[in-house]
């Protein structure tokens, strides 16, 4: 998940900024904080004066756990 900041630029089309987006590779393995970080230096502006820095970033990274077996589920509608 992220917001708008991540690809949102002045001056440029959604769509252009979707697809660069889009157009990244990704480990699925490794820490997040390494994808993360990988995200940020591919797709966010660098520096205060970088053209189209105007607005705040926020970026969310999960990975799933598979259940162990017989383990109960929690939360789970009944």
């Amino acid at each position: 998940m992220y917001t708008d900041g991540l690809v949102e630029r002045r001056d440029e089309d959604i769509d252009v900024s979707l697809e660069r987006l889009a157009a990244l590779r990704l480990p699925a393995e490794g820490e997040l904080d390494d994808l993360l970080d990988a995200v940020l230096h591919a797709l966010a502006p660098t520096g205060p004066s970088a053209p189209g820095a105007e607005d705040d970033i926020a970026v969310l990274a999960a990975r799933p756990r598979p259940r162990p077996e017989g383990a109960p589920l929690r939360g789970a509608l009944r």
